[in-house]
């Protein structure tokens, strides 16, 4: 074998926030796709083990696979690439190591090759000893400048290939703003790709511009891969779960016949009303949490997004799922082009009309090969910022910071929180030892967004001194 020991590693460093619930799934195939072509396998995540010295020094590395994905993963990668011994080799992948090949390569001399798009594959032809001039899908350094071989085609999801969860070196536990919810969790991918186009989106195509037809596992391998999984809560990290519904159908009805008790949360289109039969089904076989993304208030929005659907559509499609007993997430976009801020707080009120439990609000971004910036650059006045927010000068980040935050305020009041945590028990999101830690903080939190004149009440008294102990 070309390589003896391989060490895989998620970059963190501290005072960096990150999700610690959230394993690295991608990294996890990539040194599962190594296990048989080197020696042995390391698989690191530097949220909890932050010291990888030792590593390095007394386990004889000669290859070191790092999993760059997200802009603020970046410093870290660089100090920890910075400080590997030059004999060993370096190995960068993920979505912003893709995008931005040529700038890592500059900011970190010691990378040897950079994987863009899906690195399965590749990984395993370099550790396999390809000469690398003939492997599709890198970037490499050679006699002192950087070549970029061609594109490859993007990988297609397998029945046969998923992570070796005997790897990990660390329990993932479910938390909410660091609250611990009382589960173990875990993430499984069923399929790659989407099939609609939705303007401001960038998963479905990768960082090169591609767009990434969709791809499906068997129902069979799907229910084989749980098998392996001891967490009883799983995130289902699809862009669309219900692509195919026949497939989400055999899905339910094999872990119903296996027996197996697990909770899901999945992401999936409004589209999934039309089948009330499968929705009955799947909350049998424990998919709870369905997470929809509705992203705007106004038609006139949905419609330039090529959302497929209107206000109109997206209340007749809610009205349907809510009769079922699951729990549902929506997403929605706050800053969307050509909206104004009442437009945006229209947000609020539309969500209590669908009844959704709980909502998530980001703002727009775009990407380097993302379709959205063909539209930023026709509308007058918006660009996007260094951190890639789609902004205009009416609406600075700050300001739609500030309307985010008022548009959360409204919608998360104290009543809606009592609904979210009794869904919270039924779909088995939050355990009972757990729940009154939990709905402490939430209503603590509340209080302190709608108690500012209170607050401010207490610390003139406190500098009085009239304030009793």
């Amino acid at each position: 074998m070309l390589y003896k020991n391989a060490l895989c590693v998620y970059p963190h460093q501290a005072g960096v926030p990150e999700k610690k619930y959230c394993p690295p799934l991608g990294l996890e195939y990539i040194a599962t796709a190594l296990e048989d072509v080197v020696e042995r396998v390391t698989l690191i995540d530097m949220r909890f083990e932050p010291d990888l010295g030792d590593f390095i020094a007394n386990d004889h590395i000669d290859l070191v696979c790092l999993s760059v994905n997200w802009d603020y993963q970046r410093d870290a990668a660089i100090n920890i690439i910075a400080r590997i011994p030059s004999p060993i080799k370096v190995v960068v992948g993920g979505r912003y190591a893709t995008t931005c090949a040529e700038e890592l390569f500059l900011a970190a001399p010691h990378i040897d090759v950079i994987a863009r798009g899906d690195g399965e594959e590749i990984i395993r032809d370099i550790a396999s000893g390809f000469p690398l001039k003939d492997i599709a899908g890198i970037s490499y350094r050679e006699n002192g400048s950087i070549m970029h071989n061609k594109i490859r085609d993007l990988y297609l999801s397998e029945n046969t290939i998923y992570p070796n969860r005997k790897l990990r070196r660390v329990k993932y536990r479910l938390l909410y703003k660091n609250i611990d919810l009382g589960h173990d969790v875990d993430f499984i991918s069923t399929s790659r790709g989407c099939p609609y186009h939705c303007k401001f989106c960038t998963f479905t195509n990768n960082p090169l511009g591609q767009k990434r037809r969709w791809s499906g596992r068997s129902a069979a391998s799907v229910v084989e891969e749980l098998k392996t999984i001891d967490a009883k809560f799983i995130f289902v990290v699809d862009d669309n779960f219900a692509a195919d519904i026949k497939r989400v159908e055999e899905i339910c009805d094999l872990i119903i016949a296996e027996g197996i008790k697990k909770t899901f949360a999945v992401a999936l289109r409004l589209e999934i009303y039309k089948h009330p039969q499968i929705l009955e089904k799947m909350f049998e076989a424990g998919f709870k949490i369905l997470t929809i993304g509705i992203e705007s208030a106004k038609d006139k929005t949905l419609q330039a997004m090529q959302k497929g659907f209107n206000t109109t559509l997206a209340e007749k499609a809610f009205a349907e799922i809510r009769k079922t007993k699951l729990y549902i997430h929506g997403y929605f976009i706050v800053g969307c082009i050509e909206e104004t801020e009442s437009d945006m707080l229209e947000i609020a009120p539309f969500a209590k009309r669908l009844k959704l439990d709980t909502i998530n609000l980001s703002l727009l971004r775009t990407e380097k090969y993302s379709p959205l910036n063909e539209v930023i650059a026709k509308s007058d006045g918006y660009y996007a910022n260094e951190s890639n927010i789609v902004c205009s000068a009416e609406y600075p980040v700050k300001r739609l910071r500030d309307i985010r935050h008022r548009i959360g305020r409204s919608y998360y009041t104290i009543p809606t929180l009592s609904r979210i945590a009794r869904k919270m028990i039924a779909a088995r999101l939050i355990s009972l030892p757990y729940l009154t830690k939990s709905v402490f903080i939430l209503f603590f939190k509340i209080l302190l967004n709608h108690g500012k004149k209170l607050r401010f009440q207490v610390y003139n008294n406190v500098a009085k001194g009239e304030a009793k102990a």
